[in-house]
């Protein structure tokens, strides 16, 4: 390793003002950026297969390495000349330890542009769920315990469960006491007059015990822990209220875009699922600690946290290597619910509090599926419904009150702007809904809180592919057409053939933001993972099905992207069946509010142990006509237009 540190380099970032002195020469930008936990866009890890990671270098190129190969294929040649680098490839040259013999001042200033920085994204919240009893697992109870007396010789502990039944004769009578409280029980009998509050846990345990009337302080937390976002509800247990409600980006991205990339890390560094579990718990107690300073809450008064996230984000939280997860055949360590204390996970809620993780299903399917069901309470339906989870891993379910099945197909990071070459997450200045002319291909958009545009987000690129395929700027087969290839709105890029969304005078980038056949062929393999999942589950359920709405008879979408894609273009590209519009529902955050109800009504928790039994798992990808199912799907809207018979607009579409 080259060590400077008797006279380290200076590095400063802007715009976010943070300082760096640099002691070795053998560390990236990114890796500097890493240690100093600064996260930026890195969905291939560092390796430079992504791109994505651009920033400017404004003062210091001169001590830098040479851009790279790699840098060359991303970065055109006209911005290297203006100092833009991959922050993966770049380095300090060593050649400077001369310089710094001769005592030479290093001070490098550089610029990380807003589409790099990964916080402050755009992340769902909210949803619409079908209501839930409350009857919760923490209860709160005041009791004025008498004195002892050598009439009443009963011990303390058994004084206040007697209590407990005389006040409250309906309440089950618990049977054990967590033991760091026994300590405390003099203290608070003999200083306080003897009134206290005791917090019980599933009727089972006492986990809390307070001084004074705090029956009414009973708060619990939700976490929908997602590849890409958390998002954490803070709840009043005693009325459902939601006090607050925060949410961050998944500091895991920083290590990789989706659960395969993360299970690949943690094969690849001994300390790697460590790491993971500890950066996930960090943000899970940021989101705590402002959600509880917003509303003046102390956290330790949360007695119960709950928690939903596919299978692999569920290792990960446990601190279970997920390893086996992502090998054939794909067995999780554990399927059902289980309770732990959130002192042994660090969780910053109360020491003796309970933490519960919803079951998972098999596979990639999780306890965020187990979440949607549960909130969306599909399993009463008398209408045969299909609801998507449109994220990273895709999740689907398909059933009514007397079916029900779920599947998860590999959607991949496209619809979170991966691998889209001016792709990017929902951020501010993200394109986020696109129109064009079919007459005169003029393009008009917005963006995300009205900045000007930085790149495309997911909800933008659906947009963009449904109204190129309107405007007959793409065949059905996803390329562009060759009567308007010569159109003004083309450019040739190392010749390969773009067609331009934002001139470079428009966006702060001061470069064209453009969609390549190599973006749309990222859409059309996330679109063709969904229908060719749900068309392949629908045949594992019936022998007969309608060509256009594969028997399904209402849709809801889930997630983020769910709730802010256009729907009617999201079916028009061939993500969905082809249904009526007025029965596409989007239903917003349903494994968050899966979540909530099981903070706030016990019996969900005894649904979701017998939906383990009920629910039909689908493995989409083993099915013997998927490869065939899937190339279909690749079509717009499929290669077979009959299932698609509704959509006329497609008659006048050139199949290529």
């Amino acid at each position: 390793m080259e060590n400077i540190k008797d006279n380290p380099i200076i590095i400063d970032f802007e715009p976010i003002s943070r300082r760096f002195n640099v002691t070795s020469l053998d560390k990236t930008l990114y890796e500097i950026l890493l240690g100093m936990d600064i996260r930026i866009r890195a969905e291939c890890r560092g390796k430079g297969t992504c791109g994505k990671c651009r920033l400017q270098i404004q003062e210091g190129n001169q001590f830098l390495n040479p851009p790279t190969k790699i840098e060359q294929r991303f970065i055109l040649d006209g911005d290297i000349e203006d100092g833009v680098r991959l922050a993966c490839q770049t380095k300090i040259k060593k050649t400077v330890k001369d310089q710094l013999k001769a005592n030479k001042n290093i001070n490098l200033k550089i610029y990380l542009p807003e589409n790099i920085l990964i916080d402050n994204f755009q992340i769902l919240t909210s949803g619409i769920g079908k209501g839930v009893e409350l009857n919760p697992a923490i209860k709160k109870y005041f009791l004025k315990i008498p004195k002892p007396s050598f009439d009443n010789q009963v011990a303390d502990l058994e004084r206040i469960i007697c209590q407990l039944s005389n006040q409250y004769s309906h309440v089950k009578i618990p049977i054990n006491i967590e033991y760091n409280l026994l300590k405390k029980i003099p203290k608070l009998l003999n200083d306080n007059n003897s009134e206290i509050t005791l917090t019980i846990w599933n009727g089972e345990k006492i986990i809390n015990l307070e001084q004074n009337n705090l029956s009414n302080k009973n708060y619990g937390i939700a976490f929908d822990i997602g590849t890409t976002t958390l998002v954490g509800y803070l709840l009043n247990l005693n009325n459902k209220k939601i006090y607050a409600v925060d949410s961050k980006l998944n500091p895991q991205t920083q290590y990789g875009e989706d659960v395969i990339s993360r299970i690949a890390f943690i094969k690849e560094n001994p300390k790697g699922l460590e790491i993971l579990q500890s950066c996930l718990i960090k943000e899970m107690n940021k989101i705590i600690f402002n959600t509880c300073k917003n509303v003046n809450i102390n956290p330790h008064q949360i007695s119960e946290a709950s928690i939903v996230g596919n299978s692999v984000m569920h290792h990960i939280f446990l601190g279970l290597n997920p390893i086996q997860i992502g090998i054939s055949p794909y067995i999780p360590i554990i399927q059902n619910s289980i309770d732990i204390k959130a002192r042994t996970i660090n969780l910053n809620i109360l020491k003796n509090g309970n933490v519960h993780i919803l079951p998972l299903f098999a596979g990639f399917v999780g306890a965020d599926t187990m979440g949607v069901i549960i909130s969306s309470k599909i399993y009463e339906e008398n209408e045969l419904t299909l609801i998507i989870d449109i994220g990273t891993n895709g999740e689907i379910i398909i059933g009514n009150k007397d079916i029900l099945a779920v599947g998860s197909c590999a959607a991949g990071s496209a619809l979170e702007g991966a691998h889209i070459k001016h792709g990017m997450r929902a951020a501010a200045g993200a394109i986020d809904s696109v129109k064009i002319d079919p007459k005169n291909l003029e393009i008009s958009y917005t963006t995300i809180r009205n900045k000007k545009p930085i790149g495309i987000c997911g909800s933008g690129l659906i947009d963009i592919v449904a109204e190129m395929l309107r405007a007959k700027i793409l065949t059905r087969s996803g390329s562009f057409s060759k009567e308007i290839i010569h159109h003004k709105n083309f450019i040739d890029n190392s010749n390969v053939k773009e067609y331009i969304i934002v001139n470079e005078h428009d966006t702060p980038l001061n470069r064209q933001i453009t969609i390549s056949l190599a973006d749309i062929r990222q859409i059309q393999m996330a679109k063709a993972a969904f229908y060719s999942g749900i068309k392949i589950m629908i045949k594992h359920l019936f022998d007969h099905f309608d060509d256009n709405s594969l028997n399904i008879e209402k849709v809801l979408l889930a997630g983020a992207f769910g709730n802010y894609i256009d729907k009617e273009n999201t079916k028009f590209i061939g993500m969905i069946p082809d249904i009526n519009k007025d029965n596409i529902l989007q239903i917003g955050n349903a494994a968050g509010i899966g979540a909530q109800y099981s903070l706030l009504d016990i019996n969900t928790r005894k649904i979701a142990k017998n939906l383990l039994d009920k629910v039909r798992y689908i493995e989409i990808a083993r099915d013997k006509n998927f490869q065939r199912e899937y190339a279909e799907a690749m079509y717009f809207p499929h290669m077979n237009l009959g299932f698609f018979s509704n959509l006329k607009e497609y008659q006048n579409i050139p199949k290529r």
